[in-house]
């Protein structure tokens, strides 16, 4: 009997709702499979090092550690916020963090979900997509102090040359 309804069922369909319901099939199983390749994968010594770079970045924020996250950098980087592409020199970056990092602390700066690391097919550029949670104060010009309880995504890129990977740019928003 199921066989038989299966077959009348397919006689009905259209040619287009057949190839539609088609595609909605091998797209289900793609995606799963995509899922199951890509968290079944062990971490390149690539990938691992720039998940080092981005713990050097959280770590940073809760230390006040502007050198350490200066170092992990490429002299210039692009910064995506706000609506706005920035170019930031080193030494720009260097004043920007100190006053911030003067000014703020952080009790927890921490994933909330292990990031996601990709690298490109030549093996020169990488990419991080991040969820963050960020909990401290910060001290305002007029000497209140404001709370912080945020959660920021983000996405950190790498470029690796003969000196290692460097970040080279992040694109970041904050949770409404």
């Amino acid at each position: 009997m199921g066989v038989c309804y299966f077959k009348e069922s397919l006689l009905r369909l259209t040619k287009m709702e057949f190839i539609s319901n088609s595609m909605k099939i091998c797209t289900l199983v793609l995606s799963v499979l995509l899922v199951n390749v890509a968290q079944g994968q062990a971490p390149t010594s690539d990938a691992k090092e720039l998940l080092k770079h981005h713990q050097t970045v959280l770590q940073a924020h809760v230390t006040g550690d502007v050198a350490a996250w200066l170092a992990v950098e490429a002299d210039t980087t692009i910064s995506v916020h706000d609506g706005a592409v920035t170019y930031l020199t080193r030494n720009e970056r260097k004043a920007s963090r100190a006053t911030y990092l003067g000014r703020t602390t952080f009790e927890v700066y921490r994933d909330l979900s292990s990031p996601i690391v990709r690298l490109s097919e030549d093996g020169t550029l990488g990419w991080i997509i991040a969820e963050v949670e960020t909990v401290g104060w910060a001290a305002r010009a007029d000497g209140t102090i404001e709370d912080i309880s945020e959660i920021w995504a983000w996405i950190e890129l790498y470029q690796k040359s003969s000196e290692g990977w460097q970040m080279t740019g992040n694109v970041s928003n904050r949770r409404p």
